[in-house]
């Protein structure tokens, strides 16, 4: 009788829970679009690409617009002009040499009358020693395999600033936990550490990782390949908050409120700015096949 009594009663309680459901529709404020320009460009050889979309609603399930009948120009020390042509589905293109360090550039957008600019300096950028690669084993937390590193010296002086970028087999690892910046030689501005070979934990993050950020060995016969991409101060800033953004869903109830990244491009007739960000980089190499 009481287990009858029981199931009564939650049928009851689901019933009453299920009257009780409203659906409520929310109005959002929708705000005027805005230009959205990838722009990180370097002095590797091939097409040099600068792609131009435009903000759409949060909720929209449609991919954001491309934006295909700008003038994009790149200025070299203010007097050599690199054109970038449109090829459609909002991308430009350019193919040629593109600079050394220390010139600087400006980007100006033409688009249906409203002007963007923008600039950049190509900072210099170190040379990729050498790429080790070490068979570890009864280590606490990782799988015995092959793991590799890289080598390079920080340049003597504050202020340099890196995008470092790994490829295995070829492809880009993309993922943002992976994303590995470095001011100087360590990870922020704060740490002063200056003109020595980058720190172990950014010369290890070359390795590819699992779903727990635990670094997978690789295989015998894999090819790895490290790029160091030279970046400015604002560009490291951009990339910092960037990163954050992405992973803010990783932080759980301690999520910031998620916001547009505001880079360096700027509405040369008003005050509003557009969203992405202008880099041109001097880019380092190296690539090893495990052996």
């Amino acid at each position: 009788m009481t287990k009858y009594l029981l199931s009564v009663i939650y049928i009851l309680i689901l019933i009453t829970m299920y009257s009780c459901e409203d659906v409520v529709d929310i109005e959002l404020d929708t705000f005027e679009e805005n230009l959205v320009v990838d722009a990180w460009i370097n002095d590797l050889p091939g097409d040099k690409t600068i792609v131009l979309s435009q903000t759409a609603n949060y909720f929209e399930s449609a991919r954001t617009p491309k934006l295909s009948d700008a003038s994009v120009i790149v200025t070299r020390n203010a007097t050599t002009d690199l054109v970038f042509e449109s090829v459609g589905e909002g991308r430009y293109v350019y193919n040629g040499e593109i600079g050394n360090p220390g010139d600087s550039y400006e980007l100006n957008i033409d688009l249906g009358g409203q002007q963007y600019c923008a600039t950049s300096e190509m900072k210099r950028v170190p040379t990729v020693d050498s790429i080790d690669v070490e068979f570890l084993e009864n280590e606490l937390i990782i799988a015995d395999g092959l793991y590799t590193q890289f080598f390079a010296r920080d340049f003597d002086g504050i202020g340099d600033a890196y995008w470092i970028k790994t490829f295995k087999n070829g492809v880009f690892r993309d993922n943002p936990r992976e994303m590995n910046i470095v001011f100087d030689a360590g990870f922020d501005a704060g740490t002063g550490i200056d003109g020595i070979i980058f720190i172990p934990p950014i010369r290890e993050l070359m390795n590819p990782v699992d779903d727990e950020f635990l670094p997978i060995p690789w295989e015998v016969g894999e090819m790895v390949k490290v790029e160091i991409h030279s970046i400015t101060k604002d560009a490291f800033q951009w990339m910092e908050i960037a990163r954050d953004q992405m992973l803010n869903g990783d932080n759980s109830i301690f999520a910031l409120p998620v916001t547009n990244t505001r880079g360096n491009i700027s509405n040369c007739d008003s005050e509003n700015l557009a969203l992405g960000f202008f880099n041109v980089a001097a880019v380092s190499s190296r690539e090893k096949q495990i052996e």
